[in-house]
């Protein structure tokens, strides 16, 4: 328990409320636990009671530490009886104006030492702090879904917000802990500013009849590394709430069309089809999700011969290359032979298109060549940057954009997208790994293919491109 913060008030009985309550509790605070409804505490700490219970059953905790912790949360139905407590953390409605009277309420109410903290996943600190006493005090402490269980939680500064007050968080988190990230008051902060490309280049295939949403999720998740594919992980989030977020984020970059939302998740949404929660999202739950993978039913006669161990991999008449963000058949015009491209794979299945004008027998010795290697094989339509390799190059983008702008350090940035929403690799990291020039030239080929802004590379990219030039 930190020295400073001994009693910690928390506002709002739902999920992440009694999340946040229980793991103050497990660091010995004493917690408040304050909501409107009296019904919603209840339904809190029984909440929290049975977690406890199930982690008493697996031997984690023993029944004595169970009493103890569920002893240290009280109830509160006043705000007023928040009036002593040191660290405030809201985890109430996500609109503005509930939380700036809020936050107004509580600067009266408590102590001008009182640190008063959002949970808020992307309503701004310093919208929130604006007309609130000694606003140097308010900052964000965002948790991530289920609060016991997820590591990371970011620290957000606004305008206002005193260094002093950070450095306190940030040791209050670790204590609990958790993995603090520090980072600046913008919209989605790291994670949910970062995450949009996951999300927003699988609805693309999809809306583009790419391949089938369970295909999207096996390249993503089987040749990505990625903990789960994105569609399914939206229908587990809930179509309406991942929607709300990508719209949020898109209107507070003023309409920028990296963060433009999907017609077809909005479909779902006004359907009612919110994923796991309802029984029918993208899937219907509880899923049976199987890709279809590619099978050749005969080896196609000298398909691995006359193979070149270079950046092109010839099968006889048949180019086999990695998507530099082209198309198979712009590829192939170009050389005037049969091409298939393949997808950037960490797992051991890959992602592969052909050109539309090649022969059946093309692909087969594709498929064939990755099968003699122990590969599992996905085939999609012809599409550029295939679907991890543009994926992964968005992320990076993004994440070099929101390094230039102070909004985290790469370091952070890193731990919060690999503790935050479980990837395989820190998108920095990641983008380093493959090579900047990589991830510029697909880019550069994704934005003159769609002649669109949603693929411009960062300003940070083209400077780190050039060092790496330098150093060659």
């Amino acid at each position: 328990m930190t020295k400073t913060l001994h009693r910690v008030a928390v506002i709002g009985g739902g999920t992440m409320g009694a999340g946040i309550a229980e793991v103050a509790a497990s660091a010995g605070h004493s917690v408040l636990l304050y909501d409107i409804s009296a019904e919603a505490i209840t339904r809190a700490i029984e909440g929290i009671r049975q977690r406890l219970d199930v982690r008493v059953g697996r031997g984690k905790i023993s029944a004595e530490q169970a009493i103890e912790l569920l002893a240290r949360i009280v109830p509160a139905t006043e705000l007023n009886q928040l009036a002593d407590a040191q660290l405030v953390i809201e985890a109430a409605s996500e609109r503005l104006e509930i939380k700036k009277a809020l936050f107004s309420q509580l600067a009266e109410i408590c102590l001008p030492s009182t640190l008063l903290t959002s949970n808020t996943s992307s309503i701004s600190i310093t919208a929130i702090a604006a007309g609130v006493k000694h606003p140097e005090r308010v900052a964000g402490l965002h948790f991530f879904n289920p609060a016991p269980v997820m590591k990371l939680v970011e620290v957000v500064s606004g305008l206002a917000t005193s260094t002093e007050v950070v450095e306190l968080l940030f040791q209050c988190v670790i204590a609990w802990g958790k993995q603090p990230v520090r980072c600046r008051s913008t919209p989605g902060f790291i994670v949910n500013r970062v995450a949009r490309p996951y999300y927003a280049e699988a609805w693309r295939a999809l809306e583009e009849q790419v391949a089938s949403a369970e295909v999207i999720d096996a390249a993503l998740r089987d040749g990505g590394g990625f903990p789960m594919g994105p569609l399914a992980l939206t229908d587990l989030i809930g179509q309406d709430v991942n929607f709300a977020v990508t719209c949020s984020v898109f209107n507070a970059f003023w309409q920028d069309r990296r963060f433009l939302p999907s017609l077809l998740q909005q479909e779902l949404a006004l359907a009612g089809r919110l994923g796991k929660k309802r029984g029918h999202g993208v899937y219907c739950w509880p899923a049976e999700v199987s890709p279809e993978l590619a099978v050749a039913a005969v080896a196609p006669e000298n398909a691995a011969k006359n193979i070149k161990r270079d950046v092109v991999t010839e099968l006889d008449d048949v180019l086999l290359l990695e998507t530099t963000g082209e198309t198979a058949l712009a590829l192939s015009v170009q050389h005037q032979r049969p091409v298939v491209l393949y997808d950037h794979a960490v797992g051991d299945t890959v992602v592969l298109a052909s050109a539309p004008t090649n022969p059946a027998s093309a692909t087969d010795k594709a498929v064939y060549y990755f099968q003699q290697q122990g590969k599992k094989v996905l085939r999609i339509a012809d599409y550029p940057g295939l679907l991890v390799w543009r994926t992964v190059a968005m992320l990076a983008n993004e994440a070099l954009d929101a390094l230039q702008k102070g909004v985290a350090s790469a370091e952070d940035i890193d731990i919060a997208m690999r503790l935050g929403v479980n990837y395989p690799h820190g998108p920095l990291a990641w983008g380093e790994s493959l090579g900047w020039g990589r991830v510029l030239r697909l880019l550069e080929n994704l934005q003159q293919h769609y002649g669109e802004e949603r693929y411009r590379p960062s300003a940070l990219l083209r400077q780190k491109v050039l060092m790496e030039m330098r150093h060659e």
